[in-house]
């Protein structure tokens, strides 16, 4: 993520820290697009400032009632810093590129639309997502143009077949 240059590092690490990262292009959430399956998200991670009737949940994905509070807490003790309350709030956060919550770090179900495979079970099964799912109406995926897949570079006989009896097994959609 920052320059190789070991005398900046030596000489300043908090100052090279920001200034190299900076001029790198880095993003401040670099650090957390990779997933526990191998995956990476693509897209940008970006805080939920809108309610979701649904999930009756309000300013930084958290109840209704508890979102005022929260909103204070970002601005007064984080400083509007997105980093440092990243850490704190995970799932007050969305990724861009699928939809999921910042503080869901399993995988990147892009179903095609990233630069590498989709590695959820649909795409797997070769399988678009069912209305159930894409029409899901969190607020994680509010007015993102979200694909429903199957992503082609996804199809594997053998491990859609594993997903497939594993979600039946569990009871969830197939």
């Amino acid at each position: 993520m920052y320059c190789s240059t070991p005398e900046c590092q030596r000489a300043d690490w908090p100052k090279h820290k920001t200034v190299c990262q900076t001029e790198k292009g880095s993003k401040w959430y670099d650090r957390h697009r990779f997933c526990r399956d191998g995956s990476k998200h693509h897209g940008k991670l970006e805080l939920i400032t809108w309610p979701s009737r649904k999930e009756e949940t309000g300013w930084g994905h958290c109840f209704e009632d508890e979102s005022a509070d929260l909103k204070k807490k970002y601005e007064q003790e984080y400083g509007s810093n997105d980093a440092k309350f990243f850490k704190h709030w995970p799932q007050g956060y969305r990724w861009t590129c699928c939809g999921t919550d910042g503080g869901m770090s399993w995988g990147c179900d892009h179903h095609g639309t990233g630069p590498s495979p989709c590695t959820c079970d649909f795409c797997k099964m070769g399988r678009p997502l069912p209305d159930s799912i894409y029409n899901d109406g969190s607020a994680s995926r509010m007015g993102l143009n979200l694909s429903r897949g199957p992503d082609p570079r996804s199809g594997n006989r053998l491990a859609g077949a594993f997903a497939a009896m594993g979600r039946e097994m569990f009871g969830m959609e197939t």
